[in-house]
């Protein structure tokens, strides 16, 4: 009993170390940045030079959609760029359908190498004080909606955790991708119509958000994982 007593309050601050560390890095990051050139209009103007290279090289955002958020970095802002530097030439349908797919890839490989040559090494990591369970189908997949609607949670340590869990690659694309779609989707819509001055569809994109929130409260008040023991 007490060696359970003391193996959680460990496991909690690990858990919570995972979660806030990256939030705490990107916020420390975003400050010295801002320290180092506190100009407003340095920023604009940069922002402004961002999106000019971006619409002339649309491939490279593409390719920071599909990598980046795998190793930590945050993947709103990206989506909200998608929106803007894409749908003005390529048409907002066009630019959901990019960003879904990009965002799949980096759903895709992050999942590969934490439950292939990773695996082990991950598992190590996370599992160093108590053994990981071994999830069935239905609980995998369950976990897998509770990681997905649940925020706050890194997108690469929810695409890591399934794949060190051992869930199978094709539920795991059936459920991520659809809920990860929906909130690329809403995302890029807002992104795209703010800067592009259509308050009508930035509306229907801030509301696509919305109900995706008020959407994953429900669910999560309504799944529980059980204990896979």
């Amino acid at each position: 009993m007490s060696d359970n007593s003391t193996e959680q309050p460990s496991t909690l601050r690990r858990n919570l170390l995972l979660l806030l560390l990256p939030a705490a890095l990107s916020a420390l990051t975003v400050l010295l940045i801002w320290h180092s050139q506190p100009d407003p209009d340095y920023w604009k103007g940069l922002f402004e030079q961002s999106v000019i290279f971006l619409e002339a090289h649309p491939w490279a955002l593409f390719l920071a959609v599909a990598t980046l958020p795998g190793v930590g970095f945050p993947i709103s802002p990206l989506l909200f760029l998608f929106g803007i530097v894409l749908a003005p030439s390529l048409g907002m349908l066009l630019a959901c359908l990019l960003g879904i797919v990009a965002q799949s890839i980096c759903t895709i490989w992050t999942y590969l190498l934490s439950a292939g040559p990773l695996r082990d090494i991950l598992r190590r990591f996370v599992g160093r004080r108590r053994a990981l369970p071994d999830l069935t189908d239905s609980n995998a997949k369950r976990l897998c909606l509770i990681l997905r609607i649940t925020p706050g949670i890194p997108y690469a340590l929810q695409n890591i955790v399934l794949g060190i869990m051992g869930m199978k690659l094709k539920p795991y694309l059936l459920v991520s991708i659809p809920i990860t779609g929906l909130w690329t989707t809403g995302f890029i819509l807002t992104g795209g119509a703010l800067f592009d001055g259509q308050a009508g569809l930035a509306i229907t994109g801030f509301l696509l958000l919305l109900v995706l929130v008020l959407v994953t409260k429900m669910l999560r008040s309504k799944n529980q994982l059980p204990d896979a023991g």
